[in-house]
């Protein structure tokens, strides 16, 4: 990626940081939302804990507005954050989901700063360039272009100055997010320090265009052959880190076409298949196909754009959903809730049937049963709703995949009323469940399998032998680790401290009362000293032997911001 050098630097960091930590604060309070900030108690911090309790559309409304003014990253993350119905109230998701890129444009003279610095001279390659941009947004602009062998093409160019701004966000996000998991108990749950990890990631690739050519490559190498679709190619010898040319792809809004014709119903069973094919065969799937990134060609076909958000699903996160389609399909609730649990990562214990309860509850009241369809938006979020009552950490690829289906049902939904999508995509899931267990497949899993079973019989004897010797050595060691130990150990230590600091002190009175002598004063002072140095030795001693001293986040910290550099 090429990076800004003009203000990126390890020495001015510190002070940029500084800076936009006051702003964000600045801007907090100017919403009533600087609680962790302030002192903790406070009045206002009561007024905004009431609100949140009694009023949370209000709160989120506050938190949009703030987020809205703190500029590009905070947009970006609360749009992240506006998928995750499985770790945020509906008030928080749907205020959240309201977050727009709506940022001024880019002189046309700043364009051409850019793309001299990358072409030389933008007219050795175009022949002419729409001064009027397609689209604005925080992190790019797109305007329409010629080449000069007359081709027509779009350029999208990235704004300049981004990576310091950027930056220093993340790192702030990052400091409330660890600030925030140690205060409140209960926001264990949601991990907000993995969240700004894994936002951390997307943006970063976000910023860099050519991962997005080469995810527009992966989709018409797969899927190009389809006579439905059709990708804008990308020029790769005129494309960078902050440049991407592609073909233009004219349309309008697939949204726009007649619904219940042919060609609408034509749309919708390709939009399905490719979706399908996408989560459940590819695992790699387009992660926001809303109506502004879906176009009907003239030609009745199906323009897909915009592909800077791409998910993924590993082979096995893609056989666990085709199961809970599967479950909720036939209506097997135990399947959905053993499903979930392995698809998630529970933080506390379990109770299946409970779970299993809950989810019949779910699917009961979310089945149509006079059209005998279900409402997928809705059973998604209480799906995932259920998840968070009984801690499981549900991962973001399904989060993701969720968003990616309900986008594409909305656009189904819209071209042919009628479909029953989770049917339909129940048919498409028996059918990869079919070739999944078919007979080269079962012999592929019976000879990984064998392998496996010869390989722990190949270990076994040798696990066997060394825990004989480890027995007959050394003995069976029991590792007991207790908290509450370790507390009374504190406080203990905590009391024993105070006192000798207080018996110190009266040695140091009493022989300032009962002597005149400057000799015995200063023996005094010295003994006090002394005594107090070994309080702190012995402090210390206490604590690095119960935890030592660790370097690994110090080093891993510093190789993660190596990359704004």
């Amino acid at each position: 990626m090429t990076k800004d050098k003009r203000a990126i630097s390890l020495t001015g960091a510190m002070f940029q940081d500084a800076k936009r930590f006051g702003k964000i604060v600045s801007v907090l309070s100017k919403y009533g939302l600087s609680t962790f900030f302030g002192d903790r108690g406070s009045q206002r911090d009561t007024a905004l804990l009431e609100d949140l309790k009694h009023d949370p559309s209000s709160t989120a409304e506050k938190v949009r507005l703030a987020i809205a003014e703190l500029g590009t990253t905070y947009i970006k993350f609360g749009q992240m954050l506006s998928t995750r119905s499985d770790l945020l109230p509906e008030a928080f998701i749907r205020e959240l989901s309201k977050l727009q890129d709506n940022t001024p444009e880019l002189p046309f003279s700043t364009v051409e700063v850019i793309l001299n610095e990358h072409y030389g001279d933008w007219h050795t390659y175009f022949s002419e360039i729409d001064p009027t941009p397609l689209g604005s947004a925080s992190i790019a602009q797109v305007h329409r272009a010629i080449l000069k062998d007359g081709t027509k093409v779009v350029l999208k160019v990235q704004r300049p100055g981004l990576l310091p701004l950027i930056r220093s966000d993340v790192d702030i996000l990052r400091t409330l997010a660890r600030m925030l998991d140690s205060l409140i108990e209960e926001i264990g749950y949601f991990n907000l320090p993995s969240l700004v990890d894994e936002f951390e990631r997307t943006i970063v690739e976000e910023l860099d265009f050519s991962r997005e050519r080469h995810n527009i490559e992966h989709f018409i190498s797969r899927y190009g052959d389809k006579a439905m679709f059709e990708f804008p190619t990308p020029y790769v010898e005129l494309s960078c880190s902050n440049i991407l040319v592609m073909a233009e792809l004219v349309g309008k809004k697939i949204t726009t076409v007649e619904p219940n014709t042919e060609v609408a119903h034509k749309m919708a069973h390709a939009m399905l298949e490719l979706a399908f094919e996408m989560i459940f065969k590819d695992g790699v799937f387009h992660g926001d196909p809303h109506p502004g990134n879906i176009f009907a060609t003239p030609d009745d076909r199906i323009a897909v754009l915009d592909f800077g958000a791409v998910g993924s699903f590993s082979p096995r996160q893609r056989d666990l959903l085709m199961r809970l389609i599967l479950g909720a399909n036939v209506g097997d609730c135990g399947m959905m809730a053993r499903t979930l649990m392995a698809l998630g990562h529970p933080t506390k214990r379990v109770v299946i049937s409970d779970l299993e309860n809950d989810i019949s509850s779910i699917l009961q009241r979310h089945l149509k049963t006079s059209l005998n369809k279900m409402d997928i938006a809705a059973f998604a979020h209480d799906f995932v709703s259920a998840g968070q009552k009984y801690a499981i950490q549900i991962p973001s690829e399904f989060s993701c995949a969720v968003r990616a289906l309900l986008g594409i049902e909305g656009i189904i939904q819209h071209l042919e009323p009628e479909l029953d999508v989770m049917q339909t995509l129940s048919v498409y899931a028996h059918k990869l469940f079919q070739d999944a267990f078919g007979q080269d497949a079962f012999k592929l899993s019976l000879l990984q399998f064998g392998l496996t079973a010869s390989d722990f019989a190949r270990m076994l004897p040798v696990q066997v032998t060394q825990l004989m010797q480890d027995l007959e050595y050394d003995g069976l060691a029991v590792r007991v680790q207790s908290s509450t130990g370790d507390k009374l150990s504190d406080a203990i230590n905590a009391a024993t401290t105070r006192i000798c600091i207080t018996l110190m002190l009266m040695l140091l009175t009493v022989c300032l009362y009962l002597t005149d002598h400057l000799t015995m004063m200063l023996i005094a002072a010295v003994l006090d000293l002394v005594w107090f140095v070994v309080l702190i030795r012995w402090h210390i001693v206490l604590r690095t032997m119960r935890q030592k001293i660790r370097v690994t986040p110090l080093v891993t910290g510093w190789q993660r911001r190596k990359k704004w550099f």
